[in-house]
């Protein structure tokens, strides 16, 4: 017999997860993987925690903040965020540009000068400059300068994309510099934080693995290990690989759109999810006995000369992320499509990594690779239409694509689980 339910939830991810616990703590929730989480996991390898993918905790929304600390009780420590850029081979804060002073002589000048190219007229209509790519909006904020040391390369190699191709719609998180900041900062130091996770917030038991987990020890009817093989629409059946069949009247899914889409087997929603773009991250551990730069958290890596794009050092915010005597760095790399040999990936990145002078590499103890297939979700010209478009489909067969995946998006922690709750309140009206 069928078993059929008023509402199932697919993905056992954030938004999976908050959405149930706010809404009803014994729907069933179907999760591929052998843990909740989705890409909010710690994975354990002997006496290491690996993340997948560093996975902090910046609190805009003060109810989430009270939701994660409080109701559900994580255990947390408060850090001062301390990210760099590695720069021609040394590091200096972040942001690039409002800190110039860190650079040599011939960067900052190139950077002032190319100020002077910046249109006020212009700037001042920031709705404007980001209505084109991202490439345009760069120069006409910044100028040539900083755009073409920093902006435009590191934001390449992060979404394996060129910034001419890209439009804005993700740069919530990237507001625009004053340009007299900019140059009083290229002529002294700058000491201020800038940015919206100056602060971050991480759990001090077994990794973020503890939010997830927190959610699940409060939910009833987590089932893991299924993967969703097909969809039926019509009939409102998902059926898994497992051969389990369900039947549901509401199916909120937190899945990739166009993971969705292919699921559903209908042509027409396949061929408008094949127009999606999406890079994949491999996320190669290098475990080492040596010295990695103190007390900082992360560093990005614009130059296209080393193959990661950005470098962080758990062992700096979670002391048991390795044993005593060892540091983890943990890159990442973005690829349009996922690489083949990851032994020969993991090798580049251990080469690159000897290379720079900022690590100290004695022995390298272990090494742990993992890719996430569905990493940043590209925003070209195609990608708003397309998804509006699928989303309102998949709606009208009673069928809700939520979440950073769901809704093929740029987007944080914080926002997953605000997705959920604001998902159960609307169904609770």
């Amino acid at each position: 017999m069928l078993d059929t339910y008023e509402t199932v939830v697919l993905g056992g991810g954030l938004t999976g997860l908050s959405f149930a616990y706010h809404f009803d703590r014994t729907l069933p929730i179907f999760e591929m993987k052998s843990s909740v989480g989705g890409l909010v996991r710690t994975l354990t390898k002997g006496p290491y925690r690996f993340d997948l993918a560093p996975h902090l905790l910046h609190f805009r929304n003060e109810k989430i903040k009270d939701l994660v600390l409080n109701e559900l009780g994580v255990k947390v420590k408060s850090h001062s965020r301390k990210a760099m850029i590695y720069f021609q081979k040394r590091l200096m804060p972040y942001p690039f540009e409002l800190n110039l002073y860190q650079t040599s002589a011939q960067v900052r000048d190139d950077c002032l000068k190319g100020l002077q190219e910046v249109s006020p007229d212009v700037r001042s209509n920031e709705a404007q400059m980001r209505s084109g790519s991202f490439a345009n909006y760069a120069l006409q904020a910044f100028g040539p300068g900083i755009s073409n040391h920093y902006l435009l390369p590191y934001n390449e190699k992060i979404w394996a994309t060129s910034p001419s191709k890209m439009t804005c719609e993700w740069m919530r998180f990237l507001p625009t510099a004053d340009l007299d900041k900019i140059r009083k900062n290229a002529l002294e130091p700058n000491n201020d934080s800038f940015g919206y996770n100056t602060t971050f917030y991480y759990p001090t038991e077994n990794g973020i693995q503890d939010l997830a987990d927190a959610f699940a020890d409060r939910l009833a009817n987590i089932q893991l290990n299924e993967t969703a093989a097909a969809i039926d629409l019509d009939k409102k059946r998902v059926t898994f690989n497992s051969g389990k069949c369900v039947g549901y009247k509401r199916l909120i899914s937190t899945i990739p759109l166009k993971s969705l889409a292919y699921l559903s087997q209908k042509n027409e929603y396949i061929q408008l999810a094949s127009e999606l773009v999406n890079t994949s991250v491999h996320i190669v551990n290098v475990v080492i006995k040596g010295k990695v730069p103190q007390s900082v958290h992360w560093a990005y890596f614009p130059e296209p000369d080393i193959v990661f794009y950005r470098a962080s050092f758990p062992k700096n915010y979670f002391d048991r992320s390795v044993p005593d005597g060892q540091h983890n760095i943990s890159v990442e790399v973005g690829r349009r499509v996922p690489e083949p040999d990851l032994e020969l990936l993991t090798n580049t990145v251990i080469r690159h990594i000897k290379a720079q002078p900022i690590f100290e590499v004695d022995e390298v103890v272990d090494t742990h690779v993992e890719t996430i297939p569905h990493a940043y979700c590209i925003y070209d010209q195609k990608r708003t239409p397309i998804v509006d478009e699928l989303v309102t489909r998949f709606y009208t067969y009673d069928v809700i694509s939520t979440g950073r995946y769901g809704r093929w998006e740029y987007s944080a922690m914080e926002d997953a689980m605000v997705y959920g709750k604001e998902l159960a309140d609307q169904f609770k009206q």
